[in-house]
């Protein structure tokens, strides 16, 4: 009798695990895709970067003096920021999540938070409260969703 082989051919079997892989990340891009659409349409303030903000230019007079990008110093190591910019009025400092940015500010001593950006105000001393008034209103207004006061400094 002569032995016959019931396994299937290996270009079969190669052609199957192609299939599954292919499935697979076809799978991700569909999530990843939806997952990015999703926040691009229901959160789209986290699309805001420091860099669009220094560079925008108000109707009023220019809220940002002399800004200056500090992510390479600021970023990583204790502070988990994915941006940061250095101005007179404050230092911004933008973060992935609305939560990391929450917990940064509960580090401030003199601060605000809008969305994804934390202003830090210590040590800045060069500009007037008012200026620095004017720097939160420009954040907060970026996107006309900001809801709530400004810090009395």
């Amino acid at each position: 009798m002569i032995a016959t082989m019931s396994a299937t051919p290996r270009g079969l079997k190669a052609w199957k695990l192609a299939a599954i892989a292919a499935a697979v990340i076809a799978a991700g891009l569909v999530l990843v895709g939806g997952w990015w659409l999703g926040r691009t349409l229901f959160d789209s303030q986290w699309t805001l970067t420091l860099d669009y903000l220094m560079e925008s230019e108000p109707d009023a007079a220019d809220p940002t003096t002399d800004p200056q990008n500090v992510t390479s110093s600021v970023c990583g190591g204790p502070i988990p920021c994915v941006e940061a910019w250095d101005t007179a009025e404050a230092l911004y400092v933008r973060f992935e999540s609305r939560a990391a940015a929450e917990e940064h500010e509960s580090t401030v001593s003199d601060g605000f938070r809008s969305n994804y950006i934390v202003m830090d105000f210590t040590g800045k001393t060069s500009v007037t409260k008012s200026q620095q008034l004017w720097a939160m209103q420009h954040l907060a207004g970026t996107w006309q969703d900001y809801e709530g006061d400004f810090p009395d400094r």
